[in-house]
């Protein structure tokens, strides 16, 4: 098993009840994520050694949110102890017709602070195989932006792979910031989440405007030999209903472009499931899984965490493993 170290906001996540509209619910669930975070607890599960690298208030809530992880088994020990507030986002489901909304509240969080600390690279990327971290980190200020490119820098230095997903948020910042910063960050990055609109919208890679595969492998052909990138991966999803999708698993390496089989499903919660999917690609990778099997467990994994309440996936291996062996669906005794 690999050591891993993810980096970003841990964040505390209110849903209301009952998929309740946030304007009418007065009863809200809590959960405690962030796409960083994750990933940090998928891979955890699947039995790697991982630690977080980030910041959170020193009250209840801050204690709570470092909780979470360490009893997912998720390191905490480089995360500081920083600033005033847990960014928060309230989250209302979709169901059927109707539209999933995503509403922030983080400014002024702890992580915003962590520019300011003092960063011992060294001890921090010690024995480390992986950092991992992901487009909303270096959204949520310029500082945290030149910080993120800091850190990213510093495990090439040591020769830690950089693992990073584009994870666009329209709401944190615009798309010629993005861009202008995933140009920065690309040829420091060995595997990369990036998917058909990352390139024809965010890199301005001139594509249709519907998903093409042949588009897809065009511009992963072009980006891995411009900037030295060995693995490239996506999801793409076809939404029939904010209820029911569909989803099918790609996975890049050598000029070649793999991809599982197409998963129809109903959804329970959405949210974590590309983070679950790029957690699968990096325990595939980490566990020297040929490519089609690296595709195939990472969309098992993405399914799944479908069907689980929350932002993390706490699946194991043989859970995912059985979704794709077993396609009857009746009850495992």
């Amino acid at each position: 098993m690999a050591n891993i170290i993810t980096m970003g906001e841990i964040l505390l996540r209110l849903t209301p009840e009952n998929q309740g509209h946030l304007q009418q619910s007065g009863n809200f669930n809590v959960y405690y994520g962030g796409a960083e975070a994750n990933v940090a607890v998928s891979l955890s599960n699947f039995g790697h050694n991982v630690s977080f690298l980030s910041a959170v208030p020193s009250h209840d809530i801050g204690d709570a949110a470092l909780k979470q992880l360490q009893k997912e088994g998720v390191g905490t020990k480089r995360v500081h102890r920083k600033g005033e507030r847990l960014g928060i986002y309230f989250y209302e489901p979709g169901y059927s017709l109707k539209q999933a909304k995503v509403i922030y509240d983080r400014k002024f969080s702890s992580i915003l602070d962590l520019p300011e600390e003092i960063i011992d690279w060294d001890a921090v990327f010690e024995q480390v195989d992986v950092l991992h971290t992901t487009g909303i980190t270096p959204a949520l200020s310029d500082e945290m932006q030149e910080f993120t490119l800091t850190a990213i820098k510093e495990a090439k230095k040591r020769s830690v792979q950089v693992s990073f997903d584009f994870n666009y948020r329209s709401k944190l910042w615009s798309v010629e910031k993005a861009r202008s910063a995933f140009f920065e960050i690309l040829p420091y990055v060995d595997i990369c989440f990036a998917g058909f609109k990352d390139f024809a919208y965010l890199l301005d890679n001139e594509g249709p405007d519907v998903f093409s595969e042949e588009y897809l492998k065009k511009s992963y052909q072009e980006f891995a030999s411009r900037y030295d990138i060995t693995y490239f991966s996506c999801t793409n999803r076809n939404v029939h209903s904010s209820s029911e999708n569909e989803i099918k698993g790609y996975f890049f390496k050598n000029r070649t472009l793999y991809k599982s089989e197409s998963f129809s499903f109903s959804i329970v919660d959405r949210i974590g499931s590309g983070d679950a999917f790029a957690a699968g690609v990096l325990h595939g990778i980490l566990s020297n899984m040929n490519a089609q099997e690296i595709v195939d467990f990472s969309t098992g994994t993405c399914v799944l965490k479908h069907f689980i309440y929350g932002d993390s996936s706490h699946l194991s291996v043989e859970e995912i493993k059985q979704l794709l062996m077993d396609k009857s669906k009746d009850v495992y005794r």
